[in-house]
């Protein structure tokens, strides 16, 4: 027997044999790893210097301690950046963008493409440009036994390479065609769904559908039967029988797949392996991969076009920070675009400042993915000049970063089951309390997409405030919890950005009103608070922040590690600024501290006894 035939025929026995894992419910595996949600060692330290793309030649002068996200594949390589300082080289595997290296893997490889309604292959729509034998960048199916073999064979090679951590570029695979580009109903995803509908369904919802012989059922030709041509599944797909069954399944197997191919990874590696995938992070179908990586190493949207500080990653890093995951962002190709274009390191330099304060990392932009529609693929190539200097600030202040962790007195409910219904967005509360400083984070409710993220009323009895959206539905579990008399008394119904105005000037004050973001950041275990100062006053047509001058905060006893009273001199550490004492005042309600002047990014640290 031909041994790609046999080697076929294993996957498609093993995939049968697990089922119940890849197109059912979330695994045992699944849910040991969302409840050990702490991990015992942090794969990304909060002073972490990390790469995007492997350059030897800028190790020194950014001070680069990770790579994140395309390691090169070469054992010397590896071995030449541990020499160097690199202390984690993470390998990626792109689950879309490898189009030419499943052409040449196998002469079958349009056998393993995505198919939509119609029954038609397509490209993945930002690789327009892209073609590899005259082939364009076909999407590939996760689910197919010959795309998983191409997979596997890749993540032997990344085993051998001896890299330390692994990164998936596109994780979600297939799934993340459903919703918008009409797949897939290629033979492997009408067995998987038939597969899922056996133990998903009860007796009477298949009488109502009338589906007849599930073992022959036949989603696409189903819907055929009942009239429904490619136009109609384009713009009725989320209203058609089974649509919500659909999603559930892609999404379920998506997961699932990545959970098997971080144990085999641990498996062939020997030990375990940290796993970071590219996810914006941006609703539950990008959260659902969450229980089974160690960090996010992905594309933020930055919205370089306000031409300002942006406060959507802020959303990001505060939902991190509740699922317990660190996040190595970039911002997305068309960021990129607009900052090549226009020459703006300013303005992403108060990305890089933004990242560290709210206690993840922006990774050094020294070669960074563009995209328009236009122009296709294209690079930046970052000035070493504007933007090492600011990451060798932030490894020179390792002791000022790294196990610090955000404080917060006001606590904003994400509920995954009132997002997947499109309810509950809390993106305008998180920015509306960014913008007033006021302290927060996210705490997450979660569900069989989310497993392992319960909130329970002891989880939050150290807020003095839960908020939650209006509209939120949620689950019975998490009604319970809110309904509970505790949680009542400090809870707030959000309507309006008018209701964070209520929550404002009680932990944090500061004069001049808003030109600063404010962010205080504890010691684990130490009686030490790091309150970093981030400028917001970026001038495009300087392309630089306007240092704002005389600067006075007010921090409340509530959020400090000591009583006011016995606070330390404060030490300032400021980048571009040379770093001193600063002028501290305190009495038994609050401290005070006066700052002459912030460039970018100051950090005030207070000790007590």
């Amino acid at each position: 027997m031909n041994r790609r035939i046999w080697l076929v025929l294993s996957v498609v026995a093993i995939s049968v044999l697990r089922s119940s894992q890849a197109f059912g419910e979330t695994s045992l595996t699944a849910s040991t790893l969302a409840e050990g949600r702490h991990s015992p060692v942090r794969a990304i330290k909060h002073s972490d210097v990390v790469f995007m793309y492997d350059n030897p030649d800028m190790y020194e002068p950014y001070g680069c301690t990770a790579l994140g996200w395309a390691g090169s594949q070469s054992p010397d390589r590896i071995r030449l950046a541990h020499q160097r300082g690199v202390r984690l080289f993470a390998v990626s595997i792109g689950f879309r963008t490898e189009f030419a290296r499943m052409i040449d893997f196998t002469p079958q490889f349009m056998e393993a493409t995505c198919r939509n309604f119609a029954g038609e292959p397509f490209i993945v729509p930002w690789l327009w440009d892209h073609k590899h034998k005259e082939q364009p960048a076909w999407w590939f199916c996760t689910n197919s036994p010959l795309y998983r073999e191409y997979l596997y064979s890749r993540l032997r090679q990344v085993i051998a390479s001896g890299a330390d951590a692994l990164h998936i570029d596109d994780y979600t695979g297939t799934a993340g065609a459903v919703t918008w580009l009409d797949a897939c109903f290629c033979p492997s995803c009408m067995s998987g769904f038939r597969e899922y509908l056996k133990r998903k369904l009860s007796q009477e919802r298949l009488e109502e559908l009338k589906l007849g012989d599930l073992s022959k059922f036949d989603y696409h030709q189903y819907l055929i039967e009942q009239g429904i041509t490619p136009e109609k599944y384009h713009t009725q797909r989320a209203q058609l029988p089974l649509a919500t069954e659909v999603l559930d399944f892609q999404v379920k197997s998506a997961t699932q797949f990545v959970a098997e191919f971080r144990e085999k990874a641990n498996e062939w590696k020997g030990s375990h392996m940290p796993l970071a995938v590219n996810s914006s992070l941006v609703g539950p179908i990008n959260l659902a991969i969450t229980p089974y990586v160690d960090y996010f190493c992905c594309e933020v949207d930055h919205q370089a076009g306000k031409r300002q500080v942006p406060l959507h990653p802020i959303y990001v890093y505060k939902l991190a920070d509740g699922l317990d995951r660190p996040v190595t962002s970039t911002a997305s190709g068309g960021d990129w675009a607009d900052v090549a274009a226009n020459n703006l390191p300013g303005l992403v330099r108060t990305w890089i400042a933004l990242s560290y304060a709210f206690g993840h990392n922006f990774m050094a932009p020294h070669r960074q993915w563009c995209y328009t529609r236009e122009k296709g693929t294209h690079w930046y190539s970052g000035p070493v000049e504007e933007y090492a200097p600011l990451y060798r600030f932030a490894r020179s202040n390792a002791e000022i970063l790294d196990d610090f962790e955000s404080i917060a007195k006001v606590a904003v409910v994400y509920d995954s089951h009132s997002q997947r219904q499109g309810k509950g967005q809390i993106e305008p509360i998180c920015t509306a309390l960014a913008e007033l400083n006021v302290p927060f984070t996210i705490v997450v409710q979660g569900d069989d997409w989310l497993p392992g993220y319960n909130l329970r009323e002891f989880d939050l009895a150290q807020y003095a405030a839960i908020v939650i959206p209006q509209n939120l539905a949620p689950s019975a579990d998490l009604e319970q919890v809110l309904s509970s008399p505790s949680v009542q008394k400090k809870l707030v119904r959000w309507k309006s950005p008018q209701d964070a105005v209520a929550l404002a000037d009680r932990w944090i004050r500061l004069s001049p009103e808003k030109q600063l973001f404010v962010t205080g950041r504890r010691h684990l275990r130490e009686k030490r608070l790091a309150v970093h100062l981030v400028n917001r006053q970026y001038d495009p047509a300087r392309d630089a922040v306007t240092p704002v001058q005389n600067v006075v905060i007010t921090l409340d006893r509530a959020i400090l590690p000591g009583p006011p009273a016995n606070s330390q001199l404060g030490t300032v550490r400021s980048f571009s600024e040379q770093s001193g004492s600063v002028e501290v005042r305190a009495n038994a309600e609050h401290v005070e501290l006066n700052v002459p002047a912030v460039d970018l990014w100051t950090i005030v640290e207070l000790r007590w006894p």
